[in-house]
């Protein structure tokens, strides 16, 4: 496949693990590439901590070039004020990216992200969690 045929425009689900023992989160991603920058949204829910069923909305701002993916997710609410960088390789037929979160001087950890493709079971299988959709973080109130 092409560079050019590498695109991440679309939507993704995709789980991302922290060091320890606590508990991966879950994401959905609505990403669009133009040229070389990537963009979008993401919408989670944490799983653990005092946060814990909360949701959470962050812009994305990255560039990819050929088979690396970059971005940083930046939060919009004032609860999770810290910017994370996410570096990943997406796969020969584009339909995953996989790689590491990195917190500067804090966390890191690995992320997969899988391609939503209509009537697809894929991400069901591979990540285990259902997916958070942005329906189900507005009727969380601040």
């Amino acid at each position: 496949m092409t560079g050019k045929m590498l695109d991440v425009t679309g939507q993704w689900d995709g789980q991302f693990s922290y060091p320890h023992t606590l508990t991966p989160e879950f994401f959905s991603a609505s990403l669009f590439e133009t040229g070389s920058h990537v963009g979008g949204t993401v919408t989670e829910r944490a799983t653990s901590g005092a946060n814990a069923g909360e949701c959470f909305i962050a812009t994305v701002r990255g560039e990819r070039t050929s088979a690396r993916v970059h971005f940083t997710k930046t939060y919009e609410d004032g609860v999770r004020q810290h910017a994370v960088l996410y570096t990943g390789t997406l796969n020969a037929d584009g339909s995953e990216i996989e790689g590491e979160w990195r917190i500067a001087g804090s966390w890191s950890g690995p992320f997969l992200m899988i391609r939503r493709a209509a009537g697809s079971v894929a991400a069901e299988i591979k990540v285990a969690e259902a997916p958070v959709s942005d329906a189900d973080c507005i009727t969380i109130s601040r």
